[in-house]
């Protein structure tokens, strides 16, 4: 028996579909305890993600953007046998401060993260999907972002960008996976103590 188990049949509301990145979730690769992947055969999810519900303990943290400008992709290459999936995850934070130069010295020291990214959906059943970049089912917490770089330009002009772009990058074994959790979701910081579950 061969690995192709199904076709692919596009619907109509396939056809209207949208681009870009609703929100990005980032957490280190280091406090991820387990990783569920879905049963069926036709899907490619994690349905949990253990390290991130217990209050106190580790949190994933909601990064905010410029409006249409987070993106990521992932590009698959096969050499001698074996396929990579290269994938980068980038987006632009507005305005030069202390605080997102603090964020991005986070970014950067850190030793491994991982993301869950919501892009947008058109059909009545799914507002948005969400995929996870940074971990996988093959290489693990080995297939984590990093940072790759943090570009920041305050312009010359009055009324020229003041952002930061920033581009995390890493290698995976197999594509996203859509996070799709059944039971508790991961945690998630949003200012000061308050936090939500992302389900």
């Amino acid at each position: 028996m061969g690995v192709l188990t199904k076709g692919h049949v596009i619907t109509c509301s396939d056809r209207n579909r949208r681009g870009g990145i609703k929100a990005i979730y980032l957490g280190e690769v280091a406090n991820v305890t387990s990783a569920t992947i879905g049963t069926a055969a036709n899907t490619h999810t994690f349905t949990s993600i253990g390290g991130f519900v217990t209050t106190g303990g580790a949190y994933m943290f909601k990064f905010e953007f410029d409006r249409e400008t987070a993106y990521y992709t992932a590009n698959a290459t096969r050499e001698n046998g074996s396929t990579v999936v290269e994938t980068e995850l980038g987006f632009t934070i507005p305005k030069i401060t202390s605080e997102v130069n603090a964020r991005l010295e986070n970014l950067k020291d850190s030793c491994g993260l991982f993301a869950i990214v919501e892009t947008y959906a058109t059909d009545a059943t799914d507002v948005t999907y969400k995929f996870v970049l940074g971990y996988d089912n093959i290489f693990s917490p080995d297939a984590f972002l990093e940072f790759g770089s943090g570009e920041q330009n305050s312009g010359t002009a009055l009324q020229d960008p003041n952002e930061t772009v920033v581009k995390l990058t890493g290698v995976m074994a197999e594509y996203p996976r859509e996070y799709d959790a059944s039971g508790n979701g991961v945690e998630i910081e949003t200012t000061g103590d308050q936090s939500y579950i992302l389900s």
